[in-house]
């Protein structure tokens, strides 16, 4: 069988990482004095940092090992990134670093980094140890992110559920929420961000959520989860405190947004600007559809929002004005829109309203022109 360049790249790129952890795997059991622990990282205001991350840290001084593992690496360099990244095949994989770098990097972003010691047994921590050293050195060092179902956090929760006699408590009142609530307390200061997601994201994030998939929920769980009748930590340790951001007048809020729909509600008194509004909600909703259908996520699949962002839109304003099909159209979108409204939740209320309302004056405005011309 013959190897393309990239299939040489790659194994050659798999060789020197497999060498460059050797520093950290010579070992192949720990010491009795050998600890863990959970490293839970801060937010920041890039998108991919806005909900934290989890890594683990392993210790061991007889060895001389310090090293954080981390599954939440990923490269913007991929061919397509963020089509991949919608589509659902984007490739993490899991990397070794020293711990002191590790913080580093944390501290210049001005990420807080919370640790907390685990009380396992020493063939606990060795069934661990094997088991991320076996990752390290396979395939299975690369993995399909999953935004909800497989991503740094949930990887560290099953290294843990692996080992643990009872898995990790998800049954707290923070975490037993709906999805969509649970993302939108992260979201409190990205409106538009929060607006994209509660575009994009479909029936399963309506769900109540059962599992632990995010860090500082994984953080409490492990506060009040058990080893057997021990407490999995006694601690939280604060390793580095970010400092206070200082804020000022922000742009990126509901208000915002709102100003922008009253613009468009007033400029859509005129028709073309209707039939402009029309085309984007349309192409909207292809894209939504066409993403449910496209994406492994999920979290895409079975939009309601599509009742609200119509493709019929795009039919729509291509139909003759004095065609009884105009109108057929028209109060089949406003119905779909209104059977949307009938079952919308209170989470995508409080992020859509400025959008809901817009949807309803310049409704309004088009079927007051379809009066007018079948007169």
């Amino acid at each position: 069988m013959k190897l393309t360049f990239n299939d040489m790249k790659q194994q050659i790129v798999m060789i020197i990482c497999c060498f460059s952890f050797l520093g950290y795997s010579q070992p192949q059991r720990l010491s009795e004095n050998a600890r863990m622990s959970v490293l839970t990282c801060g937010t920041s205001d890039e998108l991919y940092a806005l909900f934290g991350h989890t890594a683990l840290r392993v210790v061991d001084e007889q060895e001389q090992i310090d090293v954080v593992f981390n599954y939440g690496m990923f490269d913007f360099r991929t061919p397509n990134f963020y089509g991949k990244f919608v589509k659902g095949d984007l490739i993490y994989y899991l990397d070794a670093n020293r711990y002191t770098d590790f913080v580093e990097s944390y501290r210049e972003d001005n990420r807080s980094v919370y640790e907390q010691p685990l009380n396992l047994s020493v063939a606990q921590k060795q069934k661990i140890w094997d088991e991320v050293r076996r990752h390290m050195s396979s395939q299975e060092r690369y993995y399909q992110y999953k935004f909800i179902d497989n991503n740094c956090t949930t990887k560290v929760v099953d290294l843990l559920n692996e080992v643990l006699p009872v898995p990790l408590k998800t049954d707290f009142p923070e975490n037993e929420r709906f999805y969509r609530a649970i993302l939108n307390d992260y979201l409190e200061t990205h409106y538009f961000e929060k607006l994209g997601i509660n575009l994009i994201f479909g029936a399963k994030v309506d769900r109540i959520n059962n599992q632990l998939f995010l860090p500082d929920k994984l953080m409490h769980s492990i506060e009040i989860s058990k080893n057997g009748h021990e407490k999995l930590t006694d601690e939280t340790l604060t390793v580095f405190k970010a400092s206070p951001m200082k804020k000022g007048i922000t742009w990126n809020s509901i208000y915002t947004f709102s100003a922008i729909c009253f613009i468009i509600m007033v400029l859509s008194v005129f028709q073309p600007f209707r039939n402009s509004y029309f085309f984007v909600m349309g192409f909207l909703g292809v894209f939504f559809i066409g993403a449910g259908f496209y994406s492994f996520h999920q979290e895409l699949a079975l939009n309601n929002v599509v009742l609200m962002c119509n493709p019929l839109f795009l039919v729509y304003i291509f139909v003759k004005k004095e065609s009884k099909i105009k109108r057929i159209l028209y109060y089949s979108i406003v119905g779909l829109f209104v059977l949307y409204l009938s079952f919308v939740g209170l989470e995508k209320l409080k992020v859509f309203m400025p959008l809901i309302f817009l949807n309803i004056v310049v409704l309004f405005l088009e079927q007051r022109n379809l009066k007018r011309k079948f007169k």
